[in-house]
Order: structure tokens, then sequence, then C-alpha cells
């Protein structure tokens, strides 16, 4: 199935020429492309998060679909940009882990290397291959190019260890990976570690504070309250009911999350 949808994921930021830089080459190599811009507010440099939010949409898009994804801190080294074919989907992104989230979740179906420099632009800055390599790329894949055009197929590709929790006696230990516009602190604890127990068996404790049970939807507890649940992307959060989890705890990505059974 072909799909005329690319979408762009990068941590750019509004402001400056960036985003409407490659949004230019993409839509001259390919202009019947419909451009979906998923997020450019990752946090620069944050490749977890980047993870979390291709983890988040994939499933929201239909086969065909290519998106392109950059998240580079690596840009210009010897970091190899790759192609992937996961859930019937292309993803042109770094090697550096970014699309931990979606091989977790899909069967990866084939990997290739962007290596071919006749499919990029004719000038190549160091600093900027989403706009020179990487558009080109997406591009290609948007039009029906061969995927095994722009290089050789790779077996092998970076994979971050901190998007899975560690399992400890009676839970886990996890890490809050996404803060959102709400503040709430979407963590790396899928609904899978609560399938054991009930709900209200559950402990989570993350900045000092202890949150008893897993609450089914935010407006279950009154206003202020500190609560635990299980988000729309099936990851345990940490929200407060009408506030903002993040300023309260003065917490953010990295903070340390424990899920417990009650004791």
């Amino acid at each position: 199935m072909s799909s005329r949808i690319v979408t762009l994921t990068t941590d750019f930021g509004l402001g400056g020429p960036y985003v409407a830089a490659v949004k230019g080459i993409l839509l001259g190599l390919a202009p019947e492309a419909a451009l979906v811009d998923v997020c450019h507010s990752i946090a620069p440099q944050n490749v977890l998060e980047g993870a979390f939010v291709l983890a988040g949409i994939v499933d929201a898009f239909p086969a065909g679909t290519v998106h392109l994804v950059v998240v580079d801190p690596g840009v210009g080294t010897d970091r190899r940009l790759l192609v992937f074919k996961a859930a019937d989907q292309w993803f042109v992104a770094p090697d550096n882990g970014v699309i931990t989230g979606v091989s977790r979740s899909h069967q990866v179906q084939g990997v290739w290397e962007i290596s071919n420099p006749n499919l990029a632009r004719s000038e190549i800055s160091p600093t900027f291959h989403g706009r020179d390599v990487m558009a080109p790329a997406a591009a290609h894949l948007r039009t029906g190019g061969d995927p095994a055009a722009l290089g050789p197929a790779v077996d092998k590709f970076i994979t971050l260890s901190n998007f899975e929790p560690n399992a400890v006696e009676n839970g886990c230990i996890g890490e809050v990976i996404f803060r959102d516009t709400f503040g709430n602190l979407i963590t790396n604890i899928k609904r899978e570690r609560l399938a054991a127990r009930p709900r209200n068996d559950w402990v989570v404790e993350i900045a000092g504070r202890r949150i008893e049970g897993i609450t089914r939807t935010y407006g279950d507890r009154p206003t202020g309250s500190l609560v635990a649940l299980l988000g729309s992307g099936g990851w345990v959060e940490v929200a407060v009911v009408n506030g903002d989890a993040g300023r309260l705890l003065s917490a953010g990505p990295g903070t340390t999350v424990w899920l417990r059974i009650t004791s």
C-alpha cells in the first residue's frame, strides 16, 4: 500500500529556517507529499525522547508512510544514516537508537544504510544532514524508490538500553522518558508490567513521593491530586489532576521511578 504521507520529527524547534528548509527539499523532490509535523520540540539532542515520540505514533499511520526523524547529535561524524522498514512504514533516521521504541514493538522488516551520494544534494553541509541527505532519501521512498538504491542492507543497528525498566523483586525500576505539555511525566514502564496484579496493588515512588494504586483516569481523583495511571500510549505516567506534575516534583526525563507491589 502506498501513502502520500511524510512525517517530520525533529529537535529543531519552531524558530529559524531549519524545518522549512527540510520541507522545501521534500516538496521539491516529492511535490505530492502530504507533510505531517509530528513534533519539532524534542529536547535538543535527546534521542530517548525522540524514540518515545516515534513509538507513540507508529500505529496511527497507514502502511507506506515515510517518517523522517532528525534528532542527530552525531551529525557530520561517522555515525550512519539508515532507512528502517517496520509496520509496513519507512523510517529515515540516524543510527543512534531513536528507532528503539518502534523496533521493540514491531518487527523490523529491513534496514538499509544511506550511502549513495547520487541520491543526496550536490552540496552536503556537515551540520545539516537532515536537509541534504535524509530529506532526499525520504523523498526517494515517498516516490516509490527502492531502498536498496540508497545503499546496502545491514543487519545491525543501535538500540537504547534505558528504553526498558530494570526488573527487581516485587516490581521494577524505570525512569521518566518524556514530560508532556501538561507536565505529565511519562515513564518507560509499559502496561504489561501491571498485568500480574490488580491496579490497587501497586505503588509508584518518584522524587520522594509515594503514590498508592494506578488510577483509571485523571478525573477519578480531586483536583491537585498526585496520581499514577496508564496513559493513552500504554505507559505508566505520573500526573497532577488539573496541574503540572513535573513542576510539583521538580522532575523530568531521567528521574528514577519505582513500581512496587504494595507491602
